[in-house]
């Protein structure tokens, strides 16, 4: 693990955390924009706080230091998650079930739904037309195959 790997983790779980929230906003616009927009905060603030971290000068090994760090990410982007998760879930709960409409009753039964005409039977003309259609896209691609094979 790298420091330019470690930011592009960064760059790519943050901003896919984001536009996850994004989306539940767009898609319910009127529910708990508050609390999302909150979430969506916490997130910056870990992505500066992550970015600050992988940029501070580092006297131990690099690598063991950037994988501890990613794992801090991980942890830190799935407890967000969770906090999305909760709010969402809390939506479902607190919206309002639709009662039903009444059903309008069904007419009496009309006359018996028409029945489909039989398919028409092919010819004997399109019937003898099918093999010989195939027979000539068959000596097409020959001669395509042929005349690729003498460019080369």
């Amino acid at each position: 693990m790298n420091l330019r790997d470690f930011k592009k983790d960064v760059e790519y779980f943050v901003g896919d955390f984001i536009d996850d929230c994004a989306l539940f906003l767009l898609r319910n616009p009127e529910k708990a924009t508050d609390e999302v927009s909150a979430v969506i905060e916490e997130a910056v603030d870990l992505y500066n706080e992550m970015k600050d971290k992988g940029n501070a000068k580092v006297e131990v090994k690099k690598s063991t230091y950037y994988a501890g760090l990613r794992k801090e990410m991980f942890e830190k982007i799935d407890a967000l998650y969770e906090k999305l998760s909760d709010i969402i879930a809390a939506q479902k709960d607190a919206k309002p079930k639709k009662e039903a409409a009444p059903k309008a009753a069904k007419p009496a039964a009309s006359k018996p739904a028409a029945k489909k005409a039989p398919a028409a039977k092919e010819t004997k003309e399109a019937k003898e037309a099918k093999p010989k259609a195939a027979a000539a896209k068959k000596s097409a691609a020959k001669t395509t195959k042929a005349a690729k094979a003498t460019k080369e």
